[in-house]
């Protein structure tokens, strides 16, 4: 079941779990707490529906300035996942991504990114105080109903809370397909509904499909057009991207000579 559950060897989770609390710790000094302020912090961010679920989120690094995008097309829950995993990224394969530019899939770091998501989220400790202040009932007796109030106390997805409960033994592994079950896309209303009768909105289980790009980032594309480091053809394909057009901010089409 550890297998279907894709839960990684416990000494890897320690050693992960050591670098999600010395990066909550570092940007806690700030009074930075959620993860998408945290991103805004250290990275362009962009988060944008995209008409695929084929690509969860990715980071680059270009012109001396890494982006992260996120695509809004997924739950929110899922959505915040993927940026604590690209925040791995960024804090410890900085170097990798100032020289391939992306991390690849499924390599040894994407397992430790996924691994830091969760610990960086769902705080060990933590999980277990509010677990026993919510809910503490037997790890045989829980309920959707506990996955429920627990991950929207940690504002992650229903089934990464779930994956955490049986990790840190709250929950019984063999409750595991009994419990995932109501988060089955064909059981999306059923779990609509339960989050409504706990006292929450759906925030977190639905797509939020935000379009929400910084204004750092805008004048990124722009300066780097006016320096000549990108094309007007790169500009106009990035700007339309997020929704803008060069038009937008005074650009003239330019001669076809220039147009490369």
């Amino acid at each position: 079941m550890s297998k279907d559950l894709r839960l990684p060897d416990e000494p890897l989770r320690l050693q992960v779990k050591s670098l999600a609390e010395e990066v909550r710790i570092k940007f806690g000094r700030k009074g930075l707490a959620d993860i998408f302020d945290i991103l805004s912090d250290i990275a362009f961010l962009v988060r944008k529906p995209l008409d695929t679920n084929e690509i969860s989120g990715f980071s680059t690094y270009f012109e001396d300035q890494f982006i992260v995008f996120l695509n809004s097309s997924f739950t929110l829950g899922h959505e915040r996942y993927t940026g604590a995993h690209e925040l791995y990224h960024l804090t410890y394969n900085a170097d990798i991504l100032k020289k391939d530019r992306i991390i690849l899939k499924h390599d040894s770091e994407d397992e430790k990114a996924d691994i830091f998501a969760a610990e960086f989220l769902m705080p060990e400790d933590y999980v277990k105080e509010v677990f026993y202040k919510i809910v503490n009932v037997d790890m045989n007796k829980v309920l959707p109903r506990h996955v429920v109030r627990m991950n929207n106390y940690f504002k992650v997805s229903y089934k990464a809370m779930l994956k955490r409960l049986i990790q840190l033994e709250l929950c019984s592994t063999s409750k595991y397909e009994e419990l995932d079950d109501i988060c089955l896309l064909e059981n999306a209303e059923q779990l609509q509904s339960l989050t409504i009768r706990e006292g929450y909105n759906i925030d977190l289980i639905v797509p939020s499909r935000t379009t929400y790009v910084s204004k750092e980032y805008i004048e990124f594309i722009k300066s780097n057009y006016e320096r000549e480091n990108i094309s007007y053809k790169n500009m106009k394909n990035t700007l339309e991207f997020i929704g803008l057009t060069p038009d937008q901010f005074g650009y003239e089409y330019p001669l076809p000579e220039d147009f490369l």
